[in-house]
């Protein structure tokens, strides 16, 4: 792979995952054609173009704030509309360090506004000390090495469907996935072939 290509890679990464499966490709290959044959990187203008495009797509798929913080912080099932945005962010490998990051975030918010409501609670809630912040950054980041997977794995089966794909499933287990993949799209094959009324197909 060429400097180029890797630079070009590098500003799709702007456009949500399953778009880059679908036309990753076509998009590098156009990046690499406006650069150059000799470009040993892609264009600035032409990558900040990809960046802004990227961007906007993910802004016009994400779910309203109100939705979108019931998900994040309960779990609740988005409108079917937002389906494909869900599949993206359980997929993605930052899941559990986003969750991890919304909860540190929600539980100093919490803090910081009770021990200004409550004065008398502000050196329990506030400690002096940094240790209490530390001990809890690295208990997250422990579970997030640990069990990287366990948390989207459940909202998977909650908010898609109980098949799990490849990438939610225990190293051990993964090839089951590609098993049962390949089964359903034979079934699939068979049932195109057999025709509507099951008895092979018309001509």
């Amino acid at each position: 792979m060429t400097t180029a290509e890797r630079t070009a890679r590098l500003w799709l990464r702007a456009y949500p995952r399953r778009w880059r499966y679908a036309y990753g490709e076509d998009l590098v290959g156009t990046l690499l054609d406006l650069a150059g044959p000799d470009a040993r990187t892609v264009r600035v203008r032409d990558g900040v173009s990809v960046v802004r495009a990227g961007w906007s797509l993910r802004w016009r798929e994400h779910p309203p704030l109100l939705p979108w913080l019931g998900y994040r912080f309960f779990e609740m099932r988005l409108p079917a509309r937002y389906r494909y945005w869900v599949m993206d962010d359980l997929l993605d490998r930052f899941y559990t360090a986003r969750m991890a990051a919304v909860g540190f975030v929600t539980v100093a918010a919490l803090f910081l506004i009770l021990s200004a409501a409550i004065p008398s609670l502000r050196s329990v809630l506030i400690p002096d000390s940094w240790d209490l912040p530390i001990m809890f950054g690295l208990t997250v980041v422990l579970l997030a090495v640990l069990q990287p997977r366990v948390a989207p794995r459940r909202v998977w089966r909650r908010q898609i469907s109980t098949w799990l794909p490849r990438e939610l499933r225990p190293r051990a287990e993964r090839w089951k996935a590609d098993v049962e993949l390949a089964q359903y799209r034979a079934a699939l094959r068979a049932d195109g072939e057999a025709g509507p009324a099951g008895g092979g197909a018309h001509v």
